[in-house]
């Protein structure tokens, strides 16, 4: 006999998803033909989200890098339609240190299967790393000396 759901008592944990480590912006947000295309959406999506207008996010940008960076240039990186004017690395890099948003980074370096994590989570990847090579170590081990006992 099947056990009847109880439809009374509230699940208090039915919509709590927790944050994600690595931000995404969603892939129908930078849905483009070509990896240019999507920077550009995914440059245009973050100066929307920033929070701050593109005349601020250019001025802090050309703090950063002690290089004259203008709303227009902001809003010609944003454009897919002009595909000379991609943003440079060095750039990119300013716009995630101003916006504090690393999602257009992600989007670049997907085609590449890598992602930006942040820095408090490298210890943890390195402990996970040293746990795989441990493992590993211990596998080679016990082929060794089951290989070493059948051969005694």
């Amino acid at each position: 006999m099947a056990r009847r759901r109880d439809t009374g008592t509230l699940d208090l944990f039915r919509d709590v998803l927790p944050a994600p480590v690595v931000e995404r912006f969603d892939e129908a947000d930078v849905h483009a033909w070509n990896m240019a295309g999507r920077l550009s959406k995914a440059v245009a999506a973050t100066l929307d989200a920033a929070g701050m207008g593109r005349v601020e996010v250019a001025a802090a940008m050309s703090d950063i890098l002690k290089d004259k960076v203008t709303e227009s240039t902001l809003d010609a990186y944003a454009s897919q339609a002009k595909e000379k004017h991609t943003i440079s690395a060095l750039r990119l890099a300013a716009l995630v240190m101003v916006t504090g948003d690393a999602r257009a980074l992600n989007t670049l370096l997907v085609e590449a299967g890598l992602i930006v994590v942040p820095a408090k989570y490298e210890a943890l990847l390195r402990r996970e790393r040293a746990k795989e090579l441990r493992e590993r170590a211990e596998r080679e081990e016990a082929a060794a000396e089951a290989e070493w006992k059948a051969n005694r």
